[in-house]
């Protein structure tokens, strides 16, 4: 291309969007490194409302008193382990108030460290499990992005947050849950707490009536096992959305 070819606005444009997104993926990376000691629940419930503050985002952060009226059993079950109180995390970006549409959800799992609970984990690969906040950190950065970007969409951004550790309050395998949506749950295996927490966050979005969820989670293991690790899994009922997504 010649200097003549290139609209000056066009690339400021595209330069801006580049570096809101690269500032995004960077506060991910950033948040995912962060230990267990040091980013609990409450401290991914603080720096949400920092990132909300900064960026124009609405925001609300559930406690536990507040989660156990909402019946959120799933996500208390997992966060009874740990001395750490869990949160769940509500971020709204209206960047189409007036439209009657319904929003988008994108749901991220929250597990600031995983010890697997009960059922723990082999001690050789444990250090890794700081980073199953992944799913949780990539939507709070994903917010930020939207709001930067001021996107012409209501997005909703949740992210149920928990520590799973084990203790003599901890749930154990063959435990009941009752969900948000009043279904019971088996436990049968303490490790495979992500799915319990998203269970009552998918609840709540659906809730909302949303256009379409995306669920961002580091579900499990075995997905790695079957994939490697240059790919992620990927599961929909949505054909479009899925070739988007890709």
């Amino acid at each position: 291309a010649t200097d003549q070819d290139l609209d000056s606005k066009e690339v400021e444009q595209a330069l801006h969007r580049g570096e809101i997104l690269a500032q995004a993926t960077n506060l991910a990376r950033q948040l995912v490194n962060e230990p267990g000691n040091y980013f609990s629940p409450t401290r991914l419930a603080e720096t949400a409302k920092e990132v909300a503050e900064n960026n124009g985002l609405e925001i609300e952060i559930l406690d536990e008193p507040e989660m156990e009226k909402r019946k959120m059993g799933a996500i208390l079950s997992v966060s009874r382990g740990s001395d750490e109180p869990g949160r769940f995390i509500i971020l709204r970006h209206f960047g189409d108030p007036q439209s009657t549409a319904p929003p988008a959800v994108l749901i991220g799992k929250g597990v600031t460290f995983d010890s697997g609970g009960l059922s723990l984990k082999p001690a050789n690969s444990m250090e890794e499990m700081k980073a199953d906040k992944a799913g949780a950190c990539a939507v709070l950065s994903s917010m930020q992005a939207i709001a930067q970007l001021q996107t012409r969409k209501n997005v909703v951004g949740l992210i149920p947050a928990v520590e799973n550790l084990p203790s003599g309050r901890a749930q154990r395998p063959g435990d009941v849950v009752r969900s948000m949506s009043g279904k019971t749950i088996e436990i049968i295996n303490t490790d495979a707490e992500g799915r319990l927490i998203l269970a009552d966050a998918l609840h709540y979005g659906r809730q909302l009536n949303p256009e379409f969820m995306i669920d961002i989670a580091t579900l499990t293991g075995a997905c790695v096992v079957a994939l490697g690790h240059l790919r992620a899994g990927l599961f929909s009922n949505n054909e479009d959305l899925t070739e988007k997504l890709l």
